[in-house]
């Protein structure tokens, strides 16, 4: 059924738009929101006085006025309440405490057990947001939400983990798991969409209109924001070039697939070749420790990742001509033998690149990327107005 414009309605929707007016100019006078808005001063002052009891709002002295009395200016609280931004990795869990503004004031990392089925990863799950939540600072709002980013297909509309690979999940119904044993509203999405979300708001991409987020680390996942606005797709589910084949007959991927490009361009691919060049087994974090000694077989592995990274940001670079490539999660560690790598790709193979100029950094946000992502996503759903009914 859909809802009509009842008078509850609409003010659900115009105090939206009033803390919105406040979250972005404050500080801000009462009237000063009223010229902006167009609503009449009545309507804001009533508002404003909700916001303030709610703590979301802060009177902060007067303000500046030509003629007449001077204002009272308005502020945006951040500290009023907190969000809980997730990244499930396959082996770690990554938390970050935000305030209402998405500034970080708390990290919290866990390491999962190997091997564990689903039941188990999520039982670590809810023990490490639940301290997280514990340690949050006291605020009058509390803890707003909890966003969560995952490696895999996700139905972000239902928080459905259609398909991870990489943790053997299936159908998933995370978002309901969760918000059964949490009692907070849960959001679910692409760990890529959520690092792509994050660099778009509060990073290397904030005034970039067209980006590309990759994603390289376990797998490779990639966010699209073309024109401002993440790139979902007919089911919510685009952005899976890490399973786009660059080799026709190349390794067998988890997925299924053969020759997918997270197989050359991965943690796993640079492992590999890192133990090929030095002749001994390592663990990633190992070899990334070796960087800054110049050791030989470490940059060359890196390099070598790198390229292949390039191989498949080529491809994208010619058919999506984004003008910013963020490169994240634990690959952006190698930094510029990363970066140059890529670019060296780039320059040898992208058709478009010599009457297009792409920018490649790594993250701005580094490992808080997907977090603080996931945290824009409550944020996001906090803030706006209500959502008409349809049916």
């Amino acid at each position: 059924m859909t809802r009509t414009a009842d008078p509850a309605y609409m003010k659900e929707i115009n105090k939206s738009i009033v803390i919105n007016k406040i979250r972005f100019h404050s500080p801000i006078s009462r009237t000063q929101i009223s010229v902006d808005t167009g609503l009449n001063k009545a309507t804001v002052s009533a508002l404003i006085d909700e916001l303030l009891q709610e703590g979301l709002v802060l009177e902060i002295g007067q303000g500046q006025s030509r003629v007449g009395r001077r204002p009272i200016m308005l502020l945006f609280n951040a500290k009023a309440g907190s969000v809980l931004g997730v990244e499930l990795g396959v082996e770690y869990v990554r938390i970050v405490v935000t305030d209402l503004a998405a500034q970080v004031q708390n990290t919290y990392n866990t390491v999962l057990p190997d091997g564990a089925d689903a039941t188990a990863v999520i039982d670590t799950v809810v023990t490490s947001i639940q301290e997280a939540m514990e340690q949050a600072p006291p605020s009058k709002c509390g803890v707003i939400g909890i966003g969560i980013g995952v490696p895999g297909l996700v139905d972000y509309r239902r928080g459905i983990v259609l398909k991870a690979p990489h943790l053997n999940w299936d159908n998933i119904p995370l978002k309901a798991m969760l918000e059964s044993r949490l009692r907070k509203p849960v959001f679910v999405d692409n760990e890529a969409n959520a690092g792509a979300l994050g660099e778009k708001l509060y990073g290397a991409g904030a005034n970039v209109a067209d980006l590309l987020y990759v994603s390289a680390g376990t797998g490779i996942g990639t966010g699209i924001v073309i024109d401002n606005d993440l790139l979902r797709g007919a089911d919510g589910i685009a952005g899976e070039f890490g399973h786009m084949s660059i080799e026709a007959n190349g390794a067998q991927c988890p997925c299924g697939n053969q020759g997918c490009w997270e197989m050359y361009a991965s943690e796993r691919a640079l492992v590999s070749t890192y133990e090929k060049l030095a002749g001994s087994s390592s663990r990633f974090e190992d070899i990334l420790s070796r960087l800054p000694a110049s050791d030989r077989a470490a940059l060359q592995a890196f390099q070598s990742v790198g390229q292949y990274l390039g191989v498949g940001i080529s491809n994208l670079i010619n058919g999506l001509n984004p003008s910013m490539i963020i490169v994240g999660n634990r690959l952006a560690q190698g930094g510029k033998v990363v970066v140059d790598g890529i670019s060296q790709s780039i320059a040898k193979r992208c058709f478009i690149s010599p009457h297009s100029k792409v920018s490649v950094q790594v993250s701005e946000l580094g490992r808080d990327a997907c977090p603080i992502g996931s945290a824009a996503l409550v944020l996001h759903d906090f803030f706006t107005g209500p959502k008409a009914d349809v049916s």
